[in-house]
């Protein structure tokens, strides 16, 4: 009988270990649930070429750099943990090359069709990156250019981890697709020509207002 009830506590153990150390596969704050390729490619002195990516599913089509590595996602295997909805949808991944150990990466998520307004909506994702991240610095909020031709807004934020001397810079943009679907983008940077140029070769068709999710 003894022995069954060590079984318990040596399995939660392992099960908190193996928690933590896939926690810290990624240095991308707000991409808990992103699965980073096993191998990375390496940053060369070489100027990038941009290669497009297209998403079907949800009419998306933009540029990336050549040597960043593309990570698509099943729709089965989609839904997204972030801090800022349980309904959002993770349908492509972006990983730049690294830099002495170091990758950014770039993210964009769905969430289904919504009835509030882009401020609205922008306003909720801003309010659960801030309770997700305890002492999140909010560097800025705007109204950005267009995305496809549909008003943005961009949240600029550091997680402000308690203890972190380096705290993980981040943007966030959030668009509409013309039948109100929203379209978060995330970067775990801050704003440089990379993440310029891949926002601004955003093309976004109409959506199907479900996605059977």
């Amino acid at each position: 009988m003894k022995n069954h009830i060590l079984v318990v506590p040596v399995l939660f153990l392992v099960l908190m270990c193996v928690i933590m150390i896939s926690g810290c596969t990624s240095n991308t704050g707000n991409s808990a649930v992103t699965t980073v390729p096993t191998t990375l490619p390496v940053a060369t002195a070489a100027g990038p070429q941009y290669l497009t990516y297209t998403n079907p599913t949800y009419q998306l089509t933009m540029s990336y750099p050549s040597d960043w590595r593309e990570q698509d996602v099943a729709p089965a295997t989609c839904l997204a943990a972030r801090p800022y909805g349980k309904t959002t949808c993770n349908i492509v991944n972006f990983f730049s090359p690294t830099v002495n150990g170091k990758y950014t990466t770039f993210s964009i998520d769905v969430d289904n069709p919504t009835t509030s307004t882009l401020g609205t909506y922008f306003n909720n994702v801003t309010g659960a990156i801030e309770n997700y991240y305890p002492g999140v610095q909010v560097v800025q909020t705007s109204l950005q250019e267009e995305i496809s031709g549909n008003p943005s807004y961009e949240l600029v934020y550091t997680t402000g981890q308690e203890g972190k001397t380096n705290p993980v810079p981040a943007i966030v943009e959030v668009t509409f697709g013309n039948t109100n679907v929203p379209y978060i983008i995330s970067y775990s940077a801050l704003d440089d020509q990379t993440f310029d140029y891949m926002v601004k070769s955003i093309q976004i068709a109409t959506v199907p207002p479900t996605q059977g999710r």
